[in-house]
């Protein structure tokens, strides 16, 4: 069962009206898109996993999107926790063009 449902971020819907209202010649507006064509792959990432996830048996778990929670002071975010009877899963999903990476498990890390 979904319990939280993933949104557009705030800050692309603020980047999407703000390019819509600039003129095409601003100065400003090719780093304005540059900064949310980069926020929207990052979104599209995260949306990507919701079709796999629409398989599991709803009654069996449960699904928070884009959850905030606080640690003391600090506040972090995750992009998906699933929780069932067992375990508690932590999704994080990077959406990455360009280069390959290179998983080294030998030292748990991880390339580009």
């Amino acid at each position: 069962m979904i319990v939280k449902k993933r949104k557009v971020p705030l800050a692309i819907r603020k980047l999407r009206a703000l390019a819509y209202r600039l003129p095409p010649n601003h100065p400003k507006l090719p780093i304005i898109m540059n900064d949310l064509k980069k926020r929207e792959a990052g979104h599209k990432g995260e949306c990507s996993i919701d079709f796999p996830l629409g398989f599991l048996e709803p009654k069996s778990y449960y699904i928070f999107h884009d959850l905030r929670l606080q640690d003391q002071s600090r506040f972090f975010q995750l992009d998906t926790l699933l929780i069932s009877k067992k375990y508690a899963l932590i999704i994080e999903v990077k959406n990455i063009s360009g280069q390959s990476i290179l998983i080294r498990i030998s030292t748990s890390s991880f390339e580009r």
